[in-house]
């Protein structure tokens, strides 16, 4: 691997002639697609971010000085959607969050997880971590059906917890050595031993009616979509029985995107850009592909694939080339390139 998929360092910026105002702006850009930052204007400013391709995953080296506040508020979510879990391992200085009324301290050299469909405000001083972003469906694949991982965590002195800490310090210390191959296989093998850490921490989650599971059950709704994107039965009243809900509840969590039905072919859509633009492996033909995410015939996949992204399925796979990141000044934000990579992760 030559090196990350990204980078942002506001020292190397500031030598070059960029304004700190300016270099700020950069970064705040690089964290638009999750978050809405806040920081003291005072303080003088000092970052860095750095994020590797893990093919499963991606793994992010961040540092912020003094504080800094990170919201990730139910508009956010709503604006902004990402299926993922973010699992920190924090390395010095401070760390803690607040969401359902509660906060969590972490601890240095610990491993705490946050759902990003959940709303959740972060505070961190002086705290460098090394983070991955975790697609939702691979990593919940290998857990209990239901199983609720938001806000799991290890205290500093757990064993389990430091050998987990340990691992992700180990790849992002070798990550700029390693070659695409290495890089997928460690971001398989990571995914393998968080799956297996996580087992005594996975609890079912609550299915009684209250209001405020809404985003918990709509989690466990994206989790069966995702599981099951290549089932031809795959529709609203498969995703009613699976996770214990009336349709009209189930309406209700997807009415900002039109309804599940909507949400699915969506998906499916998304899952075929992906697979057609995919790199790796043998091409898989277009009417393979149709029928494998469950569409009746070809001609309806073409249909609403370019109905999707205004283009033919045969003129996507011609585009393979990956997005790449621009510095300030170029067609594509830092941000805008972030976001692409994590949609781009295997669900």
């Amino acid at each position: 691997m030559p090196g990350p998929f990204l980078e942002f360092d506001s020292a190397r910026m500031q030598a070059g002639g960029m304004a700190s105002a300016d270099a700020e702006e950069n970064w705040r850009e690089a964290l638009r697609p999750l978050y809405e930052v806040g920081r003291p204007r005072t303080s003088p400013f000092e970052a860095s971010i750095r994020v590797w391709d893990l093919g499963s995953m991606l793994m992010t080296r961040h540092f912020i000085r003094d504080e800094v506040q990170f919201r990730r508020t139910r508009r956010k979510i709503s604006s902004t959607p990402a299926d993922h879990y973010l699992v920190h391992c924090l390395l010095e200085g401070s760390l803690a969050s607040e969401f359902d009324g509660t906060q969590q301290r972490v601890e240095p050299n610990s491993i705490a997880l946050r759902d990003l469909s959940v709303e959740n405000i972060g505070f961190a001083r002086d705290a460098p971590m090394v983070t991955l972003t975790v697609p939702r469906g691979p990593l919940e694949a290998r857990l209990p059906p239901g199983a609720g991982l938001h806000a799991a965590a290890w205290a500093a002195g757990d064993v389990i917890g430091a050998m987990l800490a340990t691992h992700l310090q180990s790849v992002a210390r070798l990550a700029t050595r390693m070659t695409a191959e290495e890089a997928r296989l460690a971001g398989d093998a990571t995914l393998s031993l968080l799956a297996s850490c996580l087992l005594p921490k996975a609890k079912p989650s609550v299915r009684q009616g209250d209001p405020r599971l809404g985003p918990m059950l709509r989690a466990q709704a994206l989790s069966c979509i995702e599981r099951r994107l290549s089932d031809p039965d795959l529709d609203a009243a498969a995703v009613c029985r699976e996770i214990g809900v009336s349709r009209t509840a189930l309406y209700e969590l997807f009415a900002a995107s039109g309804g599940v039905a909507r949400h699915i072919r969506a998906r499916r859509l998304d899952e075929a850009m992906r697979r057609l633009r995919s790199l790796a492996g043998p091409k898989e033909r277009i009417g393979e592909i149709a029928y494998g995410l469950g569409f009746p015939s070809e001609s309806t996949f073409s249909r609403s694939f370019r109905e999707r992204f205004g283009c033919a399925p045969s003129e996507a796979r011609e585009a393979t080339e990956p997005p790449t990141a621009k510095t300030a000044g170029g067609d594509e934000s830092i941000g805008t390139a972030y976001e692409a990579k994590v949609q781009s992760l295997p669900v």
